[in-house]
């Protein structure tokens, strides 16, 4: 008989048939009050019974039980347990004791009667808040009733739980296998602000963050986002990165010579969450694009050229130079220029 991780186990071995009885308890007989356990065999059925709880099993091959050994309470010796292997006897008994009985017989003290006692305090017990000390698994009774199906709430997020359905009627009870269930993951929390980013050009960024701490789940994607600085809410350019074992990543599509702010966002099945701080950059300046070409208005004897600047400009412009017939004929800051 062992009390373990919340269920009563019977063994019992009879010749070459053995037979097993698990009575699911949780954590019910810790609320500090004695509990009464019952084992018993009647013919072929063998039962175990706790406070309300009852279970048992029918194994007609049984033979029948004759006690003829000493009779361990709380353990087996060491020298003896390797003749019990199958029962995978863990540590001894931790907790009380009390109006012992075998059969019909008269309640046995256990004080007068034991013959030997290892690390067993026969004057009582040491404590009776068994809420507290009593050992067991944090199984719980989830719903009873008559209804097929529950919702639990106050659930962790991303944690397997174990559930198995006992049945009950006038003739006993049935307990169905344990079968698992794992919440879903939570949004992710306090995702970190980028820790740092790279200019790889004036249209490219490189982006390096930390993994986030806390998060409750299996991290899907991380996404990077440039906003312009003192600019619209909306995001410039975005890159969404499927490999969440990355922690660097590319941003592309900026504009040179550019002030952007740089955030990162995780994304769990359950949503996403993007940091509450952004990373500040400028990226370097990079040649004009549309740059504009020049017009003239006609005089007699010359020309007044002058051309506005490229719609791009991609940097501050330090110079232009203008060019006739393929030779250089004016180099500098203006945007006008008269050729004689």
């Amino acid at each position: 008989i062992e009390l373990k991780s919340g269920i009563l186990n019977i063994f019992l071995r009879t010749g070459i048939v053995f037979t097993q009885v698990d009575l699911w308890l949780g954590l019910s007989y810790c609320d500090g009050k004695w509990n009464e356990v019952t084992v018993n065999k009647e013919g072929s059925v063998i039962s175990a019974t706790m406070n309300e709880l009852r279970e048992q099993a029918l194994e007609p091959r049984v033979q029948q039980l004759k006690v003829n050994s000493p009779v361990y309470l709380g353990g087996i010796p060491p020298e003896i347990q390797s003749f019990y292997r199958e029962l995978g006897l863990e540590q001894g008994f931790g907790g009380c004791m009390k109006d012992v009985k075998f059969t019909r017989g008269a309640v046995v003290n256990l004080a007068s009667v034991s013959s030997s006692a290892v690390r067993v305090n026969l004057d009582g017990c040491l404590s009776t808040d068994s809420a507290v000390n009593c050992r067991g698994n944090d199984s719980i009774l989830v719903y009873r009733g008559k209804e097929q199906s529950v919702y639990e709430s106050a659930l962790q997020p991303f944690t397997e739980y174990l559930y198995r359905v006992v049945a009950l009627n006038e003739g006993g009870s049935v307990s169905s296998v344990w079968t698992h269930a794992r919440t879903r993951e939570s949004v992710p929390q306090n995702v970190p602000t980028p820790s740092r980013v790279h200019s790889i050009n004036g249209y490219s960024i490189e982006v390096t963050w930390d993994k986030p701490a806390g998060v409750i789940g299996v991290i899907e994607k991380y996404i990077l986002k440039a906003y312009e600085a003192d600019g619209p809410t909306v995001p410039i350019t975005s890159a969404e990165l499927a490999d969440a074992g990355m922690l660097t990543g590319v941003l592309r599509g900026l504009r040179p010579f550019t002030n952007y702010a740089v955030t990162l966002t995780a994304c769990t099945l359950a949503g996403c969450t993007e940091s509450s701080h952004a990373l500040n950059i400028s990226t370097p300046q990079e040649a004009p694009e549309d740059v504009q070409s020049p017009t003239a208005v006609s005089f007699p004897t010359f020309l007044l050229m002058s051309w506005s600047p490229p719609k791009t400009p991609n940097g501050i412009i330090t110079k232009y130079t203008l060019y006739m017939n393929g030779i250089p004929i004016y180099s500098g800051n203006g945007t006008k220029y008269v050729v004689k």
